[in-house]
């Protein structure tokens, strides 16, 4: 067997989108947690996705990320790993790349989390990343997580990757090999993507929010190596 479908998530709603002095779980100010309506749109991605018959799950190991998929992971017991090749991408905004909390600290936090049976594809970050370095990262880290994956003799057949707007526009466009693709990427956005015959991934749904009450929320495109977010929340 092989991983034959990826839905990929961003995080929802930010809490500091809407409170200069947010909740900070991990005490990271890098690291804020979902807004109330970051929550609820968690949960109606939990609603969504409950059906999907979701294998697993590999995340950003960011706050607001694990509380994305936390409620999935509550009503399913889905396994949830950290994968650095979802993590946040900073661009060049601090000179360095902002820390996450680490993973014992994580697993406080989310009981759930299992943080033995699997080791991130690839390292967190540590310095600045462009744009084309964001994208090479990402794609490294899918490239070296579906291989394994494929190689199991039990793998997965449906996973879900939880990031950030830009690793998740970048996961998606790692797996149709196209760097250009336009990827939409509102908060708890869905895009799906299924496997084909010749091993090539085929996109079913880009940016879908129609799970969102809400609607589309904070949509999100690259436009340089300083993030917009890293400048004006």
């Amino acid at each position: 067997m092989v991983v034959k479908e990826i839905w990929v998530v961003r995080h929802g709603y930010r809490e500091d989108w809407v409170n200069d002095n947010p909740p900070l779980p991990t005490r990271l100010r890098n690291d804020p947690t979902l807004s109330k309506l970051g929550r609820k749109q968690s949960q109606e991605v939990a609603a969504f996705l409950k059906t999907k018959n979701i294998d697993r799950i590999y995340s950003s190991p960011f706050y607001r990320v694990l509380e994305t998929v936390y409620p999935l992971v509550e009503q399913t017991n889905v396994p949830l790993y950290i994968d650095y090749s979802m993590a946040e991408w900073y661009g060049s905004a601090h000179g360095q790349y902002l820390p996450c909390a680490p993973l014992a600290e994580l697993k406080e936090l989310f009981p759930k989390l299992n943080i033995e049976d699997h080791q991130s594809s690839i390292p967190l970050p540590t310095g600045i990343e462009s744009v084309h370095e964001c994208h090479i990262r990402v794609k490294k880290g899918l490239d070296k997580l579906i291989a394994q994956l494929d190689n199991e003799p039990n793998s997965p057949q449906t996973i879900l990757l939880s990031g950030h707007a830009a690793s998740a526009i970048c996961a998606v466009r790692a797996l149709l090999k196209d760097a250009n693709y336009p990827v939409r990427c509102g908060t708890c956005s869905l895009s799906h993507l299924v496997r084909q015959n010749d091993g090539t991934w085929q996109l079913k749904e880009n940016g879908d929010y129609s799970h969102l009450s809400d609607g589309e929320q904070r949509s999100w495109m690259f436009s340089g190596d300083v993030p917009d977010y890293e400048i004006k929340k």
